[in-house]
């Protein structure tokens, strides 16, 4: 019964789980037994686990609401019996490297047959998490290596309410797979998989400029806005809508990007830009007038198309 808990938590059935004689590249976490995991356990389960290839065993994909990633390493307890410790990140974009990203912790105790969780994004962190594709031809098309390393500010508590375990600093390097329909391309539809996506035009003296947009139209999506993205193409960028015109105040917290934040009145007119933001920083940002409209777009987008104050963004919006 507890493999079987770890299997549905993957999504796979117990059932149509392959039987395979000999171990393909696909079957390790990583080429050259590369994968690790290491994490001080205290509490309900007491452990220093130093998990190496080949006791180890990881695999990586898309959540299952499609945002983010998620992997699960399993490997022996001291002693006996099994663990398997699953992160999952529906902030972490595929391809993407970044700092600070929320991450919840499931453990499922294979021998007491207890699952214990954090339950939550904002109790675990990745102070750093990279991810680098690989290129395997045995591994699937879309395979990246993830390392990343983190603590937790509380502990996991059993779901049934009895125990706790205390999650300090952790360490792993393992792999994700996706495949081709989780998203069009690592960096762009990958990052905001929830969110929809629009094309605006910006009209400046110059000419009709287009852009492909994410649309943060409710207060989770504006709260997170472009954080933890560490790259993007010059085309694209998020547009905020308000429900009622209003002066805005936009930061930089947890955003690596430099920006140019475009404030957009409710005809569409621009009202002030703020250009070449300072990534990290804390100091707000704010309009010069009452807004419906705010929009993103990488530092020095204005100045490459001419834009200002009095242009017009054309979007259903305005």
């Amino acid at each position: 019964m507890p493999g079987l808990i770890a299997l549905l938590l993957l999504g796979v059935p117990e059932a149509v789980v392959p039987q395979t004689p000999a171990a393909t590249a696909e079957e390790h976490c990583l080429p050259g037994d590369a994968g690790f995991l290491s994490m001080r356990l205290r509490g309900s389960i007491e452990a220093d686990i130093k998990w190496r290839e080949p006791e180890l065993d990881c695999k990586g994909m898309p959540r299952p609401d499609g945002r983010g990633l998620r992997l699960r390493f399993s490997g022996p307890l001291p002693g006996a019996g099994e663990l398997a410790i699953v992160f999952a990140a529906p902030d972490l974009g595929i391809g993407v490297s970044a700092h600070g990203v929320p991450v919840n912790i499931t453990l499922l105790d294979e021998t007491g047959e207890r699952i214990y969780g954090t339950q939550g994004d904002s109790r675990c962190q990745f102070d750093k998490v990279e991810q680098h594709a690989l290129t395997d031809p045995l591994l699937p098309p879309r395979s990246y290596r993830v390392s990343a390393r983190g603590f937790c500010i509380v502990p996991a508590r059993a779901l049934d309410g009895d125990g706790a375990v205390l999650l300090t600093r952790f360490d792993f390097t393992g792999r994700v797979s996706y495949s081709e329909g989780d998203a069009a391309s690592p960096g762009t539809a990958a990052l905001f998989p929830d969110l929809r996506r629009a094309g605006l035009q910006v009209i400046t003296a110059g000419g009709r400029h287009d852009f492909k947009v994410w649309i943060a139209d409710n207060e989770q999506s504006r709260e997170h806005g472009l954080m933890f993205v560490k790259s993007l193409p010059a085309d694209h960028g998020m547009l905020f809508l308000f429900e009622r015109p209003h002066f805005a105040s936009f930061w930089m917290k947890n955003t690596y990007l430099s920006l140019d934040i475009v404030f957009i009145g409710p005809d569409g007119v621009i009202v002030n830009i703020a250009r070449d933001t300072e990534p990290l920083s804390l100091e707000p940002i704010e309009s010069g007038a009452p807004v419906t409209g705010v929009l993103e777009l990488v530092a020095g987008t204005a100045a490459k198309i001419g834009l200002s104050t009095g242009d017009r963004v054309l979007h259903p919006a305005f």
